[in-house]
């Protein structure tokens, strides 16, 4: 009989090697170019917030100084606003915004620390005028803290609703105030226009133009002469 010899166990197959994943390019970092002081970021590619020198911490407070600094590049205009059924009480805006067409609605900001702050807080009613670009002397008039704005110089007489009502503007609007919202150190006043008219007093004639406020100063406006495609609003 012949014996039967067994076999041998077959040796395990090792695994096919695996290819590594292929790994993804990381997106390039562009650096500042010169006088920049933002970089895109590697995972985002969103610019970094960025201060008066160089990139900010998010969430960082912007600074006053240079946020006017910005705003100064914003050109407004100007108007007068006033309140005060017994003793009148007034300040120079360049706030004022047409927030509303139907109904007419206007909003303005009045610091809280002005001194007619407290008049236009109780008041029900103000007058808002719009100055012309010769008004610049009324402008400052009603803008610096302790000049006599309603002295000699400034021709005035009690108009709608019994308010003062300045003499020789563009025009004025009667306005019913609305709401009064607390925004930092200035408040947010919106109101209804319920009145409007033309500037009347002892000018024979006023030029249709704007006084304009723009980088700390006070100017006019001078449209292009012929450009009617160009009218906005």
């Amino acid at each position: 009989m012949t014996a039967v010899t067994p076999a041998a166990p077959a040796a395990p197959t090792a695994p096919a090697p695996t290819a590594p994943a292929p790994t993804a390019p990381a997106l390039p970092v562009k650096a500042p170019a010169a006088g920049q002081g933002a970089a895109e970021t590697e995972v985002t590619g969103a610019a970094e917030p960025v201060g008066p020198d160089g990139p900010g911490e998010p969430g960082e407070p912007v600074d006053p100084g240079a946020f006017r600094a910005v705003m100064r590049h914003h050109a407004k205009g100007v108007a007068v606003i006033t309140a005060g059924l017994d003793v009148p009480a007034g300040f120079c805006a360049t706030s004022l915004t047409s927030v509303s067409l139907d109904p007419p609605m206007v909003s303005f900001t009045v610091g809280r620390g002005a001194s007619a702050w407290s008049t236009v807080e109780q008041a029900e009613h103000v007058v808002v005028h719009l100055l012309a670009e010769d008004q610049e002397e009324l402008a400052l008039r009603f803008a610096r803290s302790g000049a006599p704005r309603f002295g000699p110089a400034t021709r005035w007489h009690r108009g709608a609703l019994g308010l003062p009502v300045l003499d020789d503007v563009l025009a004025w609007l009667a306005v019913a105030l609305v709401r009064v919202v607390p925004a930092g150190d200035h408040a947010l006043v919106l109101g209804s226009v319920v009145a409007t008219g033309p500037g009347a007093g002892h000018a024979p004639r006023r030029p249709a133009r704007p006084l304009v406020h723009h980088d700390g100063v006070f100017g006019g406006f001078a449209p292009p002469a012929a450009a009617p495609e160009r009218a906005v609003g």
